[in-house]
């Protein structure tokens, strides 16, 4: 006597082997992060184009500072996407958060620096408002470009892979910013800086948090 068919163990075997597709191996962290920023860095420029743009005079004595502080701020932004895919994928290692949390401090720090090396060191109400759309506008395409990156593996800790994801975009839209801001720093335009950091960090948790999550 035939068995019922949900009981041929064998059948459902083969029908399942043929059916079954290869599990593509996801790619190591830091090559993830490096096809991120090659994409999404021209993006963020381009979206930059549709404001107006100055010049950074490197010729002022805070140049240094501020050219230390776009290579900080790169260093951050790598580091931190890299961290954002790795914590993504279930039972990872290699999270930087030591690293992580120092460049923060090291970025910070670089950029009371060159506040306090200002002719003006604390400026005027409203400066600042052009950093804080420019870091809005040149992070937006990039906030989408690692939505999608992080939902092709989705993410164990959707909140902890998004808010270092913002993170790094806000440290690769104040590169972008560096090179068309002034040298001297403003204690105001420093806040603004940090706020559209936090803005773009709350923007992509909210935007992505249901859309990588298990």
């Amino acid at each position: 006597m035939e068995m019922p068919t949900m009981n041929n163990h064998d059948a459902l075997i083969e029908q399942l082997s043929r059916t079954a597709q290869p599990v593509q191996r996801t790619r190591p962290a830091w090559l993830r992060a490096a096809g991120w920023m090659l994409l999404a860095l021209p993006c963020g420029f381009l979206a930059s184009l549709l404001l107006p743009r100055g010049n950074a005079d490197w010729s002022h004595p805070g140049a240094l500072w501020a050219g230390l502080w776009i290579l900080v701020s790169f260093c951050l932004g790598a580091l931190a996407i890299g961290t954002a895919f790795t914590v993504s994928i279930a039972g990872s290692r290699g999270a930087h958060w030591r690293w992580l949390t120092a460049l923060c401090v090291a970025w910070l720090l670089i950029g009371v620096i060159d506040v306090l090396d200002s002719t003006d060191p604390v400026g005027q109400l409203g400066d600042g408002q052009y950093c804080y759309t420019f870091m809005l506008v040149a992070g937006l395409p990039m906030i989408a470009i690692a939505l999608a990156a992080l939902r092709r593996t989705r993410s164990i800790r959707p909140a902890g892979s998004l808010a270092t994801a913002g993170l790094g975009i806000a440290a690769m839209a104040q590169i972008l910013l560096g090179f068309c801001h002034p040298v001297a720093g403003e204690l105001i335009d420093l806040m603004m800086h940090l706020a559209a950091a936090l803005t773009l960090v709350a923007i992509t948790v909210l935007a992505g948090r249901r859309w990588i999550a298990l």
